[in-house]
């Protein structure tokens, strides 16, 4: 949608008692009311309409946002705030008025298909057995740009697969290892278009998707086809699709130690799935979930999306911090995930967090390091 296809919401933020205010996390971790959703709508009604400062300053407030939906959830119009400031990136970007350092992400996008600047497809070749790499199948795990970076990730969800006699999922090898998220986030519609043509292309034989990424789940489910580039195909979460497969008969070695579980905001808000995981996590670990304030459809976010931790770090980072305040605050020794961005963040805060495919893979082989932290 474009940003006049706003109009409505940004006029509800406008004169509302915004009760979203205190649900923002970019607001809580820069403690200023010009980044609190309702501020961000009033800047971004100035841009669509030309009323009020144009300035950079005024321009800029619409990076200040994870696309994590938490406003929403508090939000009793529905309004879609997140949608209006990414429709708001896209016309700055195409008025050439945007962040510097989103002209950075996306040249390193257009050199290396993704926004990392990394050879996903070397990390590929040495985390996963060639003859498990395949350019198309059936069944495809598309692994994603942030689960690529790690290889106890990659590494567990290939011993998962193995341990429960899984041989009908191909690990995805094509030439596009990145499902082109960052690229709506950071407002490249017409890019983002036109990498969505190559893969749904290179993806064109597959019957089911699966995902390690929620934020790649909901990109191909749901962007691709707004860019008018559906799939063929059934997207779906690994850790969701293997869940049937843990029969009772499955020999599994109970996890010691405590654990609390950071739902990722795609995930729970995005996807409305919040329980699988915690049933899969019941059935593995010894002792039941530690659960902290903020869970569920009322998550936190770790400061990992929208774009924003390339755009704004320390935002990022600060974010990621307080939400792992609150995750310790419960006394787990740990922390599960099912999100390969939101692993990183947590991680790079100084918590020690694992994917619940890493901790499946413990259950079923014992091969996985789950004391273990990837650095970045």
């Amino acid at each position: 949608m474009s940003l006049a296809g706003h109009k409505r919401d940004l006029a509800m933020c406008a004169f509302c008692p915004k009760m979203c205010r205190f649900a923002c996390p970019v607001a809580e971790a820069e403690h200023r009311e010009a980044v609190t959703p309702a501020w961000k709508m009033i800047q971004t009604e100035c841009l669509r309409s030309g009323v009020g400062p144009d300035t950079p300053q005024a321009a800029e407030v619409v990076n200040h946002c994870l696309a994590c939906l938490h406003c929403r959830t508090y939000c009793r119009h529905g309004v879609d705030v997140p949608g209006a400031l990414l429709a708001a990136r896209a016309q700055l970007l195409l008025l050439r008025r945007q962040h510097g350092s989103v002209s950075e992400i996306l040249r390193r996008f257009r050199e290396y298909r993704n926004p990392l600047g990394e050879d996903l497809a070397q990390n590929l070749a040495r985390f996963v057995p060639q003859e498990l790499q395949v350019p198309e199948a059936q069944v495809v795990l598309f692994a994603g740009c942030q689960a690529l970076r790690s290889e106890s990730l990659i590494a567990a969800a290939v011993k998962v697969l193995a341990a429960l006699g899984v041989d009908v999922v191909g690990v995805f090898a094509g030439d596009d290892l990145c499902c082109g998220a960052p690229l709506w986030h950071l407002g490249d519609r017409r890019q983002f278009a036109t990498h969505a043509a190559r893969l749904r292309r290179q993806l064109g034989g597959a019957r089911r998707v699966l995902c390690l990424c929620p934020t790649c789940e909901e990109t191909l489910q749901n962007l691709y086809p707004e860019a008018g580039q559906a799939l063929g195909a059934k997207v779906q979460d690994l850790a969701e699709w293997l869940e049937p497969r843990l029969t009772p008969d499955v020999p599994i070695h109970k996890l010691d130690g405590s654990f609390t579980y950071h739902d990722p905001c795609y995930a729970a808000r995005y996807r409305n799935r919040t329980e699988p995981p915690r049933r899969l996590l019941a059935r593995i670990l010894a002792e039941p979930l530690r659960e902290t304030a903020g869970s569920r459809e009322d998550t936190v976010c770790c400061g990992g999306g929208g774009g924003l931790p390339w755009i704004l770090p320390e935002t990022g980072a600060a974010a990621a911090r307080r939400r792992l305040t609150q995750l310790l605050s419960t006394g787990a020794e740990r922390i599960a995930t099912s999100c390969p961005g939101c692993r990183r963040m947590l991680g790079e805060a100084g918590g020690k967090a694992l994917d619940v495919i890493e901790l499946l893979a413990e259950a079923l082989v014992g091969s996985s390091d789950p004391t273990s932290v990837e650095k970045p």
